[in-house]
């Protein structure tokens, strides 16, 4: 028998996907006849996408697009205030963001290479778990 890990799911892994099938499914269909009556609450439904993305996306890529969210209507919201938005002002947040995502697949590739070479953490500090073998 093969452990899980080695190509196999785990036990119960099917009655988990139908509960959770049902359940999307019911927070859906709640969300559609929230919207459609026009009712304010069926905006803090979140989305199956938004789930599947919380899932498949790493901890640190999800905090990180929840800081930018949080930055980008704190930005908008004071564009309001005190300037006329328009005339550019708008795409700045685009291109800061846009800049943050580059960078951040650039230390992604450039954390990758020194992996490969054999090049690891310089530091713990905070760590003291022994996880990234280093301390």
């Amino acid at each position: 028998m093969l452990a899980p890990g080695d190509g196999e799911l785990p036990p119960h892994s099917g009655q988990f996907m139908l509960a959770f099938g049902i359940a999307s499914t019911f927070l859906a269909a709640l969300k559609l006849r929230g919207r459609s009556s026009g009712s304010p609450w069926a905006t803090y439904i979140p989305s199956g996408v938004a789930f599947a993305i919380g899932f498949l996306n790493t901890p640190s890529f999800s905090i990180a697009r929840l800081i930018g969210g949080i930055i980008e209507w704190r930005y908008r919201k004071h564009l309001m205030r005190t300037h006329e938005v328009g005339g550019g002002k708008e795409i700045r947040v685009i291109i800061l963001a846009s800049g943050f995502v580059l960078g951040e697949g650039v230390a992604s590739v450039l954390g990758l290479v020194l992996k490969t070479c054999g090049i690891g953490v310089a530091s713990c500090l905070g760590c003291g778990t022994g996880v990234c073998s280093g301390c």
